[in-house]
C-alpha cells in the first residue's frame, strides 16, 4: 500500500490511499497537463495500472498543445507514457516509452539507492517531465514507499517535510537554495537526487558537508531516460546498469538501453531500436566519462572545448549577478568565429570588458569576443531550465 501526502499551504494534509488494482483500458488516450502536482500524479498513477497511454506535457508550450490536437495519430503505436523535450535545442520531440522502458529504469534506480534504505520521497519537481514519473512517483509506487509532495516547497519547508531514510528528488536550483538557509540539520540517513540541469562541484561539496548527507545527480534526456550518475562532487559520470555508452567520431555520446525509446514523435514517428545519438560531448575515462557539454553549448579556446554551461556557474559566482545565460553564436563577419552570447539578470550593470576579465581569471588568457543583454528576469519553466523569452 503506498500513500499519497499532499501538504497544503494553509497547513492541512490530504491523504491519497493508492489503489493498485490493474484494469484495462489500453485504447483509451488521456492527456496530462503541469496544472496541478497532485492531480498530474492522480492521472498518472490511474493510467499507469489502467494501461491508457497518458500524454504528459508542460502546458506553457504551446507547439505541444497544437501537436495534440489529433489524438488518432497515437492510437497504433504501443507505449505506456509519452514525454516531450523542452525544446531548448529545437522542436519538441514526444519520446514514447513503454511499461517495460519505464520498469527496467526502476528497478536499476532502486538498486542503485538500496543503501540508503528509502521510508518515503519527497517530490519538489513536476510529474509532466520524465525525472520526476521515473524517480519521484514510479519509483515509490512500485517499492510501496509513501511519497510526499507539495505544489510549491519553499526551501525552510523542505527541511520540515524531511524524516529519516527520506528520498529527496529536487534540482539544483533548490540544491542552491538551500545552501543559503542559516539552519544546519543533520540529514545523514536521507539521499537527495538532482536532475534537469547540471550541479557545478562546489555547491554539491558545499550542500554535502553542510547537512552532512548525498546529493546524487543523474544525467539523462527524454529520449534516452536515464544515462549516468555521479555523488556530491565527483567529476565523472557512471553508467547505470544496463546502459551501453559509446562515441563517434566527433566524440559525442551515443546511448544504448532498455531505457531508451523505440519510437520518437516529431511531425511523424521515428523508430529508433533503443538507442540514441546525442549532441553531448564526453572524455571517456575507463569505465566513466566526463561530460564536457552539449555540441550546441560548446566553444574552443586554445582547441579545448568549454561548455557554456561552465561560464555560467563562473558569472553566477559574482554575488551581484543572479541568473546567467549563455549561447555560442557565430560571428556576422567570420563564420569562424564564435560569439558568447550572454544574458544577465544582475544587480549592477558589468561592462564587456569587466565580465571578458572574470572569464579568462577562470578560462583563457586568449582573445574572444562577447555580446552583452541585460534583462530584468530570465525565466526558468517548471524543471528549472533557463529559457530566453
Amino acid at each position: 500500500m503506498v500513500n499519497l501526502k499532499i501538504l497544503n499551504d494553509d497547513g492541512t494534509i490530504t491523504n491519497h490511499t493508492i489503489n493498485k488494482e490493474v484494469t484495462n483500458h489500453k485504447n483509451d488516450i488521456q492527456i496530462i497537463n503541469s496544472s496541478s502536482k497532485e492531480q498530474n500524479a492522480l492521472k498518472i498513477i490511474d493510467g499507469y495500472y489502467s494501461n491508457k497511454k497518458s500524454i504528459l506535457y508542460d502546458d506553457t508550450n504551446k507547439d505541444i498543445k497544437k501537436e495534440l490536437e489529433d489524438l488518432s495519430l497515437f492510437e497504433n503505436h504501443d507505449f505506456s507514457m509519452m514525454f516531450f523535450t523542452s525544446g531548448s535545442t529545437g522542436k519538441p520531440i514526444g519520446a514514447l516509452k513503454t511499461k517495460s522502458n519505464l520498469e527496467e529504469e526502476v528497478k536499476v534506480f532502486t538498486k542503485l539507492v538500496q543503501e540508503y534504505n528509502i521510508k518515503q520521497v519527497i517530490v519538489t519537481v513536476p510529474f509532466v517531465h520524465i525525472y520526476g514519473t521515473l524517480v519521484a512517483l514510479l519509483y515509490p509506487l512500485l517499492n510501496d514507499i509513501d511519497i510526499v509532495l507539495k505544489e510549491h516547497f519553499l526551501p525552510f519547508n523542505l527541511l520540515e517535510a524531511i524524516e529519516p531514510n527520506s528520498l529527496i528528488v529536487t534540482t539544483p536550483l533548490y540544491i542552491k537554495a538551500l545552501n543559503k538557509v542559516s539552519d544546519t540539520v543533520d540529514l545523514s540517513s536521507s539521499l537527495f537526487v538532482s536532475s534537469t540541469a547540471p550541479l557545478d562541484p562546489l555547491s554539491a561539496k558545499e550542500f554535502s558537508e553542510k547537512f552532512n548527507t548525498d546529493v546524487m545527480q543523474l544525467f539523462g534526456s527524454t529520449e534516452t531516460s536515464g544515462i549516468a550518475y555521479k555523488k556530491n562532487d565527483e567529476q565523472l559520470w557512471s553508467p547505470l546498469d544496463k546502459v551501453d555508452i559509446s562515441v563517434n567520431s566527433e566524440d559525442e555520446l551515443k546511448v544504448s538501453s532498455p531505457f531508451v525509446s523505440n519510437t520518437l514523435y516529431n511531425n511523424g514517428f521515428k523508430d529508433i531500436e533503443g538507442s540514441f545519438q546525442t549532441f553531448d560531448f564526453i572524455e571517456q575515462y575507463e569505465n566513466k566519462f566526463k561530460l564536457v557539454g552539449r555540441s550546441s553549448k560548446i566553444f574552443k579556446l586554445a582547441g579545448k572545448r568549454y561548455s557554456t554551461v561552465q561560464v555560467e556557474n563562473i558569472l553566477e559566482d559574482i554575488d551581484e549577478i543572479q541568473k546567467a545565460l549563455v549561447f555560442v553564436k557565430n560571428s556576422d563577419d567570420n563564420i569562424r568565429d564564435e560569439i558568447l552570447d550572454i544574458t544577465l539578470q544582475s544587480k549592477k550593470e558589468f561592462s564587456s570588458l569587466e565580465i571578458k576579465k572574470i572569464l579568462k581569471s577562470k578560462l583563457s588568457n586568449l582573445k574572444f569576443s562577447i555580446k552583452l543583454h541585460y534583462v530584468d528576469e530570465i525565466s526558468t519553466n517548471a524543471i528549472g531550465k533557463k529559457l530566453l523569452i
